[in-house]
């Protein structure tokens, strides 16, 4: 992967989640409402690359009627000629798993802001999630994402209940349909091989 599809990843994430072809899993690693927020995520973020890109994130509590764990990240990205364009809204709580931390990603524009503000988060209300194993060390935040390879060989092999499926643009659809219990203990089972070598990394900026 090279490093300017690196540098938006993120952004991109927030758009693949409209789709489901794009998607890791139909249900979280857990319960926002249960689980506990992450403070280290707060802040301000920059995720640099080679050729002068910047990526530039702010994460911040979504407050409102959203569970205390969810937090909303926006960001804008910087050009080397100067020129910006804003990236999409993403909503983010973690996830802790043993010694392991996860973020469960989903759409965060405005018409789902007020939907879920509205009916509150549920299974009807927010139904795709990307799926990124992270870890913070001193003002570095790493993340990873799954493997489409590996989702598509789990799901074939029964590991886990799943869709591969084409949509009638073409485009192939690999994502968990587990239940979030099945979806952990299969996440602890494939460890490291679920995740791509690829680590994303942001800088935090004081």
């Amino acid at each position: 992967m090279t490093t300017n599809r690196l540098l938006r990843l993120l952004s991109m994430a927030a758009t693949c989640l409209l789709f489901t072809s794009c998607i890791d899993s139909s249900v979280p690693l857990s319960d926002p409402n249960t689980s506990k927020a992450d403070e280290r995520l707060a802040g301000n973020w920059r995720q640099r690359g080679e050729s002068g890109h910047v990526n530039d994130y702010r994460i911040a509590p979504a407050g409102g009627k959203f569970p205390a764990s969810v937090m909303r990240a926006v960001g804008r990205h910087r050009n080397p000629d100067g020129t910006t364009e804003q990236l999409a809204s993403l909503l983010l709580f973690p996830t802790t798993i043993g010694d392991k931390t996860y973020l469960n990603i989903s759409n965060g524009k405005e018409p789902q802001v007020k939907l879920l503000e509205e009916k509150g988060w549920t299974p009807e209300t927010v139904n795709t999630y990307w799926i990124y194993r992270y870890q913070i060390t001193g003002d570095v935040l790493t993340m990873q994402g799954v493997r489409v390879d590996a989702k598509n060989q789990a799901i074939k092999a029964g590991k886990i209940k799943g869709v591969i499926e084409r949509d009638k643009q073409g485009n192939t659809q690999i994502y968990f349909t587990d239940t979030t219990e099945n979806l952990v203990k299969f996440v602890v089972e494939a460890g490291d091989d679920l995740f791509r070598k690829d680590v994303v990394r942001l800088e935090r900026v004081k």
